[in-house]
């Protein structure tokens, strides 16, 4: 959240709580059963047309959740076009041996047509080296 608070279009945060009357949820599919995901961060970000919230997912990499999450968030942003700035998954990932942040923004048409088909967590790795940007 540092980070994210830096930019000078920074407004403010909120931490989503889990299994609150109040909690932004987005539904993604595990095991042929509908589940709730409560992602971590909502962002509020001023821009000159009023408030952008931000959805940002922090995850680590060895969950067996990783490619569902990663595909309903996807799905969400495609059925929400518009309605939110960025829809970031992020996660620590090695390269050339140096961990660093990356993020897929599922609010991207590009990123998001790459997550919606992936169905192992080796896809989701590859997508996240070859799209993930670095934070």
């Amino acid at each position: 959240m540092e980070r994210e608070q830096k930019p000078p279009d920074f407004y403010a945060w909120l931490r989503n709580a889990d299994r609150k009357p109040w909690s932004f949820v987005i539904p993604y599919e595990m095991g042929g059963e509908a589940t709730p995901m409560y992602p971590d961060f909502i962002v509020a970000r001023k821009s000159n047309n009023g408030i952008v919230l931000d959805i940002l997912e922090p995850h680590r990499d060895d969950t067996t959740d990783n490619w569902p999450k990663a595909v309903g968030m996807a799905k969400y942003a495609a059925a929400h076009p518009g309605d939110f700035g960025r829809i970031m998954m992020i996660r620590m990932v090695s390269v050339a041996g140096t961990k660093t942040l990356r993020a897929l923004d599922m609010a991207k048409l590009a990123v998001r047509n790459k997550v919606l088909p992936i169905t192992t967590d080796v896809q989701l790795g590859a997508i996240f080296a070859s799209d993930g940007e670095v934070l």
